[in-house]
């Protein structure tokens, strides 16, 4: 390893071929460049152009790459790709070896010692690939406005350049930037015409829908047009245009129908002096002063305007009018009206009065105290007898609004407010008894009855009441207080009764299995006949064929009730079956396994979850006849809206099992409970069934000393819990 100074042997032909050897260079990298060449290449060819010339010199090309601010590899002919690759893109910096440093700097960078130099103290990895001397030029663009990469010379030796190797270096890295650049204007050429060719695709493409959405807009402008007219001549109601001048310029055929005037009568004079020039007196009505044609003037909308127009024959009649201003770019320039002819309406409300008063009459005749009250529970109206017969002469304890409590007895006041706030509230009918003060007299003890009246959706609108005095009943009443010994007695009786009926019931079980056994022979003996007259007759004529289908169905619906019976008996007589341990998991899937076709069917979906409680001590027919029933009609009564989605779960609750099937289906109304698990009772006829599978059910729990707890809504599914003991 030796130091060279400024002035070493070598530089002297150096300094000669300096030209020579650039023109070279310059030639070369412009012919590669116009082949189109790729960069890598051009540079390639460069170094190698220089390093011939320069025996010892290993040059590099690093490119800036702009997002990252890192240099990365690009041209190295004759350095190690180990070392390239170990060194990795070089971040830019006051100490990032000779490269880095001179593409921070933006100036060249003279390392003569790399292993004495702190720049490169990162970067002393390539003292192992025999590189002690390294010089970099920094790769300006043409405006010198920007760095795009450096051109280094490495060295074997510590060594200082000459001045014609600085020159060199200069030129190279000035050859190399041209490179460069030019390689980004070829660049740039191509994607602008690859943009501009995609651009022009795109064009065509977007001309060709634009043609389209003109045609198809022109199409749906014609057609609205066509429902436009089709709509306004045939609406009911009548519709008229006017111009900023008060004439009219269109009406569809329900207006010449109301006013009785055809186009070419209405366009001769403005439509205010046609149809609403005077006031039902006979005074003149005019035109300023109707709010109709002051909507376009003063820019305002008129509606539910309710007036009188004349028609052309002179009558006069009821309308409602909705007025509106039109405007083309900001400006009204006419005003649209639609007018609805409220003749028989009016004549309606009128009816709706005449009936309020013969109501009013009609409870003021009843003998009763009646009243009404409004959805909050306020008094609006209270008939004479209440307040010649009860109230006091403060009229503000008449009873209307909530004053009504003052007329009501001390003792009875809580309770009977508590009663019909509850009723107010629910919207359930309201039934009481209290006692109401009377003017001469001691209070009278009251049955008062309400019923809500409702809208169409269901929201309570009035309350109708009567209170109906009672006194002498309800002091019977007390009076038979001592009887009540007599009622023990029977209530004694009632139970022995009890005791008697639950044999009669035992009894009732076995003739229903006595029955159902020994109506098995005679039916099969019906269905053998019926099939022998079948064959018999060979082909029945068209009067026959509909009378034996009716006796074919007949003997299956008596079949079914045979069999309906046999399990009602069944569940009766096995309350001493033995337990057994069931697992749930596989009680379940024997189920799934039974009504596979009706799951398939309606697409369901079962999901289990019996973590909390998986085994129940339970008879095994009992506790499968449960799931089989319950899984099996929620499904049948799943929602056609929805997927039908069956939870099947237990836990444990207060020392009992609690078995939980959970659907969204249909649901029920819980008004309707106490039908859900009556024998051959359906809540929901489209579906097919006997009406048997929950009254089985209930009478397996109950036997078993369990119950059911159900909760529903319609439309949105249902929940029975079966709690059994452990």
């Amino acid at each position: 390893m030796h130091t060279n100074t400024g002035e070493n042997s070598v530089s002297s032909p150096l300094r000669q071929n300096v030209l020579a050897i650039f023109n070279e260079a310059q030639n070369k990298v412009r012919e590669q460049l116009m082949q189109g060449l790729p960069l890598k290449q051009v540079l390639d060819a460069l170094i190698e152009t220089i390093q011939a010339v320069r025996c010892g010199m290993k040059g590099s090309v690093l490119l800036l790459n702009y997002e990252t601010n890192k240099l990365y590899s690009v041209s190295a002919p004759s350095i190690s790709q180990v070392y390239s690759s170990k060194l990795g893109d070089l971040p830019l910096g006051p100490n990032a070896g000779s490269c880095g440093t001179a593409a921070y700097l933006k100036e060249r960078v003279i390392v003569t010692d790399i292993a004495n130099d702190k720049r490169w103290k990162k970067y002393l990895v390539a003292i192992d690939y025999g590189l002690e001397a390294c010089w970099s030029e920094p790769i300006l663009s043409s405006d010198r406005s920007r760095v795009l990469g450096t051109f280094a010379m490495y060295y074997s030796s510590v060594l200082e350049p000459t001045t014609e190797e600085i020159e060199l270096m200069e030129l190279t890295a000035g050859l190399a930037g041209t490179a460069i650049e030019w390689h980004q204007v070829i660049n740039e050429r191509k994607a602008l015409e690859e943009h501009l060719r995609k651009a022009n695709e795109e064009l065509t493409v977007l001309n060709k829908e634009l043609d389209e959405r003109v045609k198809s807009r022109t199409a749906e402008l014609e057609y609205q047009s066509r429902i436009n007219r089709t709509i306004t001549d045939n609406a009911t109601a009548a519709l008229f245009m006017m111009d900023e001048k008060g004439y009219c310029t269109f009406m569809n055929p329900a207006a010449i129908k109301m006013i009785g005037f055809t186009m070419e009568e209405v366009k001769a004079k403005p439509l205010h002096d046609l149809i609403h020039h005077t006031h039902p007196d006979g005074t003149h009505y005019p035109m300023d002063e109707c709010p109709i044609d002051r909507a376009l003037p003063q820019d305002n909308s008129v509606r539910a305007h309710e007036d009188i127009f004349i028609r052309k024959d002179g009558s006069f009649f009821p309308v409602q009018c909705a007025a509106s201003p039109i405007k083309e770019n900001g400006v009204p320039v006419g005003t649209v009206i639609e007018v609805r002819d409220v003749t028989h309406e009016k004549k309606a409300q009128q009816e709706i009065i005449d009936s309020a008063e013969r109501f009013k009459m009609l409870l003021e005749a009843l003998p009763q105290l009646s009243w009404t009250a409004d959805a909050q529970g306020n008094l609006d109206y209270i008939n004479d007898r209440w307040v010649k017969v009860y109230s006091s002469e403060d009229p503000a304890i008449y009873g209307l609004g909530t004053s009504w409590i003052n007329s009501v007895y001390e003792d009875d006041k809580e309770q009977a407010n508590e009663a019909w706030l509850n009723a107010v509230t629910t919207g359930t009918n309201y039934e009481t008894l209290f006692r109401i003060k009377t003017k001469n007299g001691g209070p009278r003890w009251h049955l008062v009855r309400a019923l809500p009246l409702r809208d169409r959706d269901g929201r309570v609108v009035k309350w109708f009441g009567t209170s109906t005095d009672i006194h002498e009943q309800r002091l019977t009443l007390e009076n038979l207080a001592q009887a009540q010994a007599q009622l023990e007695k029977a209530n004694e009786e009632l139970s022995n009764k009890n005791v008697e009926l639950t044999r009669t019931n035992s009894d009732l079980d076995n003739f229903i299995y006595t029955a159902s056994h020994d109506l098995r022979a005679p039916v099969t003996n019906l269905e053998g006949l019926l099939q022998a007259l079948e064959e018999e007759m060979g082909e029945p004529s068209e009067s026959v064929k509909p009378l034996l289908g009716m006796m074919d169905k007949a003997i299956v619906r008596f079949k079914r009730t045979i069999e309906d019976l046999t399990d009602i008996s069944k569940t009766q007589r096995s309350i001493d079956d033995v337990t057994e341990k069931i697992n749930l998991g596989e009680l379940l899937e024997e189920v799934k396994e039974s009504i596979s076709e009706l799951i398939k069917k309606n697409n369901a979906c079962i999901e289990s979850d019996f973590s909390a409680v998986p085994i129940i001590n339970f008879p095994h027919k009992n506790l499968r006849s449960i799931v089989y029933n319950l899984v099996s009609n929620a499904i049948k009564y799943s929602s056609p809206d929805r997927q039908a989605i069956v939870q099947v779960s237990t836990e444990q609750v207060d020392g009992q099992v609690r078995l939980r099937v959970q659907d969204n289906g249909l649901g029920v109304d819980m008004k309707q409970l106490d039908q859900l698990f009556a024998m051959f009772k359906r809540l929901h006829d489209h579906v097919e069934g006997s009406g048997i599978g929950l009254y089985i059910v209930k009478r397996i729990v109950e036997n078993a000393n369990g119950h059911i707890d159900v909760q529903s809504e319609l439309g949105k599914g249902t929940t029975i819990d079966v709690y059994l003991p452990l």
